[in-house]
C-alpha cells in the first residue's frame, strides 16, 4: 500500500524525527513552526493532523492531548528522507520568540500617554504579537499562543489605537535594513492589506499611515 506524504507531511516528520517530539497547534491555516522545549512548535491544520493519525504516520505521546511522536510507520518514512525537505526552512518562524527587544520597548516608552509609562510585563509580548501579525498579514487567533490569548491581543490593539498609542508605538518602532538604515518595523503597506490595520487606518487611529494617495489629496 503506497501512502502519499505531501510536502507539509514531511515537514513534520522530519521535524518530529529531529526534535523527538512535535506539538502540533491546529490554530493556522498554513504551516509554520519554531523550536521548543524538547519539541517543535508547529501551527497547522486540524484536517492535516487527522490525516497523518489515520495515515499512522504520527500518534499522541502518552498523557498528551497536543503532543505527537513518530509511529514505527513514521520513523521508517523519516529514514527515508535523506535531505531536510525544503519547507523546513521556508516555514520556520524567523522572528523567534518576539518581534521587538526589550531596548526598543524601552525606546517607544516616550512616545506612549503617560498612562503606559510604565510597561506592563506583557506589553513587549503582545506588542510583539501585533507587529507579528501585522507585518505576516495574519489574525488574531494565529498569532494567538506564545504571544498571548486571541482576547488580550484583540483587546491590547483596540485599546492603544483609541488612546493614540498604537499610532506612536508603530510610528516610531524602527529596525535596521539591509544597508544598516533605520526603516520603520511595520509599512503602511502592511497595515493595509491587514484587516484590523485597514480599519484602524479608515476610522483615523493610525494618523501617521494614512495611504500615500490620502496624503496627496489633502
Amino acid at each position: 500500500m503506497i501512502i502519499q506524504i505531501t510536502s507539509g507531511m514531511k515537514t513534520i516528520i522530519w521535524l518530529a524525527h529531529k526534535y523527538g517530539a512535535v506539538k502540533l497547534r491546529a490554530r493556522a491555516h498554513k504551516l509554520m513552526w519554531a523550536p521548543g522545549d524538547g519539541c517543535a512548535l508547529i501551527d497547522t491544520t486540524t484536517y492535516q493532523t487527522s490525516v497523518m493519525q489515520r495515515r499512522g504516520l504520527i500518534r499522541l505521546a502518552d498523557g498528551s492531548m497536543d503532543t505527537f511522536v513518530l509511529t514505527a510507520l513514521g520513523q521508517t518514512k523519516a529514514a527515508a528522507l535523506w535531505f531536510e525537505p525544503p519547507r523546513v526552512r521556508e516555514t520556520r518562524r524567523q522572528s523567534g520568540s518576539y518581534w521587538l527587544t526589550t531596548e526598543q520597548m524601552h525606546a517607544l516608552k516616550p512616545w506612549l500617554p503617560a498612562q503606559f509609562a510604565h510597561l506592563r510585563s506583557d506589553d513587549r509580548r503582545l506588542l510583539s504579537g501585533i507587529v507579528h501579525a501585522l507585518r505576516e498579514n495574519l489574525t488574531w487567533q494565529v498569532v494567538s499562543g506564545e504571544y498571548g490569548p486571541e482576547l488580550a491581543l484583540r483587546q491590547r490593539w483596540a485599546q492603544w489605537c483609541r488612546s493614540g498609542a498604537m499610532d506612536n508605538a508603530l510610528g516610531h518602532l524602527f529596525e535596521q535594513d539591509a544597508d544598516g538604515q533605520p526603516r520603520l518595523v511595520v509599512t503602511t503597506a502592511m497595515l493595509m492589506r491587514h484587516r484590523s490595520g485597514a480599519h484602524a487606518i479608515a476610522c483615523g487611529y493610525l494618523p501617521t499611515f494614512a495611504p500615500i494617495d490620502e496624503m496627496e489629496a489633502a
